[in-house]
């Protein structure tokens, strides 16, 4: 007997998770895209989705779009009940995004099994130090990639030499 692998769509559980954070539970979801790289990895980790009454800057939502897109992004500003948001990987900013059109916020996520809580100071710090870059962070990204890649190589250079 073969049982296929079933990914639903957001558009097909947005109402169970909408349902769930209505009754107070945490929802957890695997993280698709990549508009929230480098913290989060699409296809890898998770989030634990919570209910927020008090949304604030910094805090990762989810939410829907007017057209009824289900976005997960960092909250840039908030002014009165509007938010201005954009995901890590971005640089393009989002106005005047209604509080009421948020479905859950980011408690933690997780990778390698490992779960990281959005209110530790390392979490923090990371936050306030990316939406600083906001306007190089594409810069950033790049000299970090191109860090990671020469550290790769140097790697197996050495670990090529200690096999010798």
């Amino acid at each position: 007997m073969i049982i296929k692998s079933f990914k639903p769509s957001i558009n097909e559980i947005a109402p169970y998770i909408k349902e769930a954070i209505k009754n107070g539970k945490d929802v957890r979801l695997t993280v698709t895209g990549f508009s929230m790289y480098p913290l989060l990895r699409g296809g890898s980790d998770d989030v634990i989705l919570s209910f927020s009454e008090n949304i604030k800057k910094y805090d990762v939502v989810l939410f829907e779009r007017k057209t009824g897109e289900y976005i997960f992004h960092r909250v840039i500003k908030v002014k009165g009940n509007l938010l201005t948001i954009a995901g890590d990987n971005e640089t393009k900013k989002e106005y005047a995004v209604e509080k009421d059109r948020v479905i859950a916020t980011m408690k933690a996520f997780i990778r390698s099994g490992k779960t990281y809580s959005a209110d530790a100071l390392w979490y923090k710090v990371y936050s306030r130090l990316w939406l600083f870059i906001f306007p190089v962070r594409h810069g950033a990204t790049k000299i970090l990639h191109l860090i990671m890649q020469i550290c790769r190589k140097m790697k197996g250079v050495l670990c090529h030499k200690k096999s010798k």
